[in-house]
C-alpha cells in the first residue's frame, strides 16, 4: 500500500474515536489496528525511554511496550469504565515491567553477566580468545 493511500485510509479513523477503532481492529481489520499502532507508537517510545533492561537495548524495551500495545488491543473492553488511552498505558508499562522482572530474575544472572569466548582477551586489537585459550591447554589428570 503506497504512503498516499494509508494516509487515505487512516485519515478514515481521524472522524472515529479509539474505542470504535479498537472494535474495528477485534473483529478482524487489519488496517484499524495498523492505524491504532502508528497512532500509539511515539506513546510506547516515550514510556519505554524511562525503563532500562540489563543485555537488551532500547529497541527491546520499545518492543516490550508494542506487545503491551497489541494485548490492550486485543483485551479492550468498552464495557468498562476506562478509556482505551488509559488502559493502551496500563498495559505498556505492565509489559514493559514484566520483561524487566523477568530478565532480572536470579535464574538469568548467568545470560546477563557472560563472558563471550570469542572476545579478545587483552584488548580489541589482540588475536587470542578465550576459546583459543581453552581449546589450547590440555587436561592432566
Amino acid at each position: 500500500m503506497s504512503v498516499n493511500v494509508q494516509q487515505e485510509v487512516f485519515d478514515g479513523f481521524g472522524m472515529m474515536v479509539d474505542e470504535d477503532i479498537v472494535e474495528l481492529a477485534k473483529d478482524g481489520d487489519i488496517v484499524a489496528q495498523e492505524y491504532l499502532i502508528n497512532k500509539y507508537k511515539n506513546f510506547v517510545r516515550a514510556k519505554a525511554r524511562s525503563y532500562f533492561l540489563i543485555g537488551a537495548d532500547r529497541e527491546d524495551i520499545i518492543q516490550e511496550g508494542m506487545i503491551g500495545l497489541y494485548k490492550a488491543i486485543r483485551d479492550f473492553r468498552c464495557d468498562k469504565l476506562s478509556s482505551f488511552r488509559a488502559f493502551a498505558e496500563l498495559c505498556i508499562t505492565r509489559q514493559i515491567i514484566t520483561a524487566i522482572k523477568t530478565a532480572t530474575r536470579q535464574k538469568h544472572i548467568p545470560l546477563n553477566s557472560y563472558v563471550s569466548l570469542n572476545k579478545p582477551i587483552y584488548d580489541e586489537d589482540s588475536d587470542r580468545t578465550l576459546l583459543d585459550v581453552i581449546s589450547g591447554s590440555k587436561i592432566i589428570d
